[in-house]
C-alpha cells in the first residue's frame, strides 16, 4: 500500500469512526458531518483527478496526432491481450477461495469499450489494463457531437461486425460518460440485442442517466441530449432494462461532469460508488479494473450479497439543489433526480445496494483475482506429488 493509499484509509476510518458512526441509522447523520466527510473526500478526488488528466494527456495528444480530433465516423479497433493469463483453470486454482459465475471464462467474453463527451482518445487505461489481464477489449470511437439516436443504430452496426468477428462469445458493453447515454439509448430501445449478442450483463461508468446540468454548457446534439428533462432523458427514464439483464452502474461521488451524480444511480442491481475518484479518474484507475473483475468472475447473488443497502445520502451538492424552491429545481432539471432519491412525499427513502470501491478495496474487503500460482498449486496442476 503507498503513502497516499495509507493516508487516504486513516481518513476514512477516522471520519467513519468520529464523525458518521456508520454503524448507526443514516438518518441520524447531520448535514455538518456529511460535508465534513465530503469535504474531506473532495481534497482527495480532486488530486486524483488532477493527476490522472495528467496522465492522460499523452495518450489523448499522440491519439489526436495519429487519427484526428474527431472522427468522420464510427470505428472499432481490437486491443492486443495476452489469452495466456485469462486461463480459467489457472485462475480456479489460483483463487480457491473464490465463487466464480458458472458461466465465467475470460477467453470467452468480449469487452466492447464506448469512450466518453470530447474523449476519442484511446486512451482508456482500463481498456488496455483488462486486456493485458487476458480479456478481448473493443474499443469504438465515434463523432460524439452527433445525435445519440444517430449514434445508437451506428453502434448497433458496429456490434454486428464485432459479432461477427467473435460469434459465440459473451458481450459487456462498458461505456464512459456520453458512451454509456449511448448504450442506454440502444439496450432500452432495442433489449432484444441483449440475447441476440450474449450479453449477461452492462456496465456504465459515470453515465448521467437523467442527464446532467454540465451538459448545458455544451456544444453539439449529444450535450443538449444529455441535459435533464431532454426527451432523450425522458424516453429513458420510461424504459426498462430486460429483468434478467445485470447493470452495475459506476458512480462518482465527486463527479464534476455528471451533476446531480445520483443522476447515474439504478435502485435495481448493485451501484459501484467510487469514493474518492473523479470523472476521468474513472476510465484510468486500477481500482476501477478490479471492481469490473469482481463483476464480471462473481455470480450475481454473490454481488449483492456483498453490497451494503441502505439510503443514499445526497452529495453535498444535491442537498443544496434540494433545498432550492420547486419551481427552480425543475427549471434546472433536477427535481425528477432528487424525488427518485429521495422518495415520493410521505414515504421513507429507497434503499440502493452499493458497493464502496475505494476504500473497501484498500481494505482487503473487496477481493482480488490473483493470477499467480503457488508452487504447491503449480505441483498438483502437474500431477505432481504435493
Amino acid at each position: 500500500m503507498t503513502p497516499a493509499s495509507e493516508q487516504a484509509v486513516q481518513i476514512d476510518r477516522w471520519l467513519d469512526q468520529k464523525v458518521l458512526r456508520f454503524e448507526g441509522p443514516i438518518e441520524q447523520q447531520s448535514t455538518r458531518d456529511r460535508w465534513i466527510r465530503d469535504t474531506a473526500h473532495f481534497g482527495i478526488s480532486l488530486l486524483s483527478e488532477l493527476r490522472s488528466i495528467g496522465a492522460a494527456a499523452p495518450g489523448y495528444l499522440a491519439e489526436w496526432l495519429r487519427n484526428g480530433f474527431y472522427p468522420e465516423q464510427m470505428t472499432f479497433r481490437k486491443l492486443p491481450y495476452l489469452p495466456e493469463r485469462a486461463d480459467l483453470a489457472m485462475l480456479k486454482r489460483a483463487n480457491p477461495d473464490w465463487e466464480f459465475r458458472e458461466d465465467f471464462n475470460p477467453r470467452h467474453w468480449v469487452f466492447v469499450f464506448l469512450h466518453g463527451y470530447i474523449d476519442n482518445s484511446g486512451a482508456d487505461r482500463v481498456a488496455y489494463k483488462l486486456a493485458s489481464l487476458g480479456y478481448q477489449v473493443y474499443l469504438i470511437r465515434y463523432p460524439f457531437l452527433r445525435n445519440v439516436r444517430r449514434l445508437a443504430g451506428e453502434l448497433e452496426e458496429m456490434l454486428e461486425l464485432i459479432w461477427r468477428r467473435e460469434k459465440g462469445k459473451r458481450f459487456v458493453p462498458v461505456g464512459h460518460s456520453l458512451g454509456g447515454f449511448i448504450w442506454d439509448h440502444l439496450l432500452l430501445h432495442k433489449p432484444e440485442l441483449v440475447d441476440k449478442y450474449n450479453m449477461p450483463l452492462y456496465i456504465p461508468i459515470g453515465s448521467p442517466r437523467f442527464g446532467t446540468v454540465v451538459a448545458n454548457i455544451g456544444v453539439g446534439a449529444s450535450a443538449r441530449q444529455m441535459q435533464p428533462n431532454s426527451d432523450v432523458v425522458l424516453e429513458h427514464l420510461n424504459r426498462r432494462f430486460p429483468p434478467d439483464f445485470e447493470v452495475y452502474p459506476f458512480v462518482s461521488r465527486f463527479d464534476l461532469l455528471v451533476i446531480p451524480i445520483e443522476s447515474s444511480l439504478l435502485r435495481r442491481g448493485v451501484n459501484y460508488l467510487f469514493s474518492e475518484t473523479g470523472h476521468i479518474a474513472q476510465i484510468l484507475r486500477n481500482e476501477t479494473v478490479e471492481a469490473i473483475e469482481e463483476i464480471i468472475a462473481s455470480p450475481r447473488e454473490v454481488l449483492e450479497e456483498r453490497a451494503l443497502k441502505r439510503p443514499f445520502y445526497f452529495a453535498s451538492l444535491t442537498n443544496l439543489m434540494s433545498k432550492l424552491p420547486r419551481h427552480i429545481q425543475k427549471q434546472i432539471g433536477v427535481s425528477g433526480v432528487i424525488d427518485y432519491v429521495q422518495g415520493a412525499p410521505g414515504e421513507d427513502p429507497p434503499e440502493f445496494k452499493l458497493r464502496i470501491v475505494h476504500h473497501e478495496l484498500r481494505l482487503g474487503l473487496i477481493p482480488t483475482l490473483n493470477r499467480e500460482e503457488s508452487p504447491r498449486q503449480r505441483r498438483g496442476a502437474l500431477g505432481l506429488a504435493v
